[in-house]
């Protein structure tokens, strides 16, 4: 399975101090392994307050640039129609289920309590485009995969909430 854009869809709770002006990052993560980073964090909004809902979206080669899982690279000037693998995207050789994880991590004191957080996917597959034609295609449709809804306070004091949480799928 190779995924060729996520979105990580974050809900604040709505409730008094559950907003933070605190960096709030997302890690994926397969097989225990570090693959991207992402910063939770629209610089023209004010993210995380108090009953929001924000999606975030990382689409395309710029943001998830190809990560092979069990898929080895071909060798310099090597070509092969179909390529064994597209021109970007997260590869997860026996799909996500038990091998995916979401780390989030605040960087700052002002807690934040999430209600949720929501994974959708587009795969990107193999698809017949012509006759005896094989391409690589992002589907064009998002996924839903998972939610996570369990209230959780985050904040690097920890008399408030735990600085790190994983979501594992």
């Amino acid at each position: 399975m190779w995924i060729g854009s996520i979105r990580f869809r974050v809900k604040t709770k709505d409730s008094p101090h559950a907003g933070t002006d605190s960096l709030v990052t997302a890690k994926l993560k397969r097989d225990g392994h570090d693959i991207e980073e992402f910063a939770l964090d629209y610089p023209t909004e004010n993210d995380l307050q108090r009953g929001a809902v924000r999606n975030y979206d990382y689409i395309g080669p710029t943001k998830l640039p190809r990560n092979n899982d069990k898929t080895p690279e071909l060798p310099f000037g090597i070509v092969k129609t179909p390529m064994p693998y597209p021109e970007y995207g997260v590869e997860f050789s026996h799909g996500i289920q038990g091998h995916f994880t979401l780390r989030l991590e605040i960087h700052n004191d002002d807690a934040w309590t999430r209600d949720s957080v929501e994974l959708f996917v587009r795969e990107i597959r193999l698809k017949s485009s012509g006759i005896d034609t094989l391409e690589w295609i992002e589907d064009s449709d998002w996924t839903a995969v998972a939610v996570w809804n369990r209230d959780v306070t985050m904040s690097t004091d920890s008399s408030e909430g735990l600085s790190l949480w994983d979501l594992t799928f």
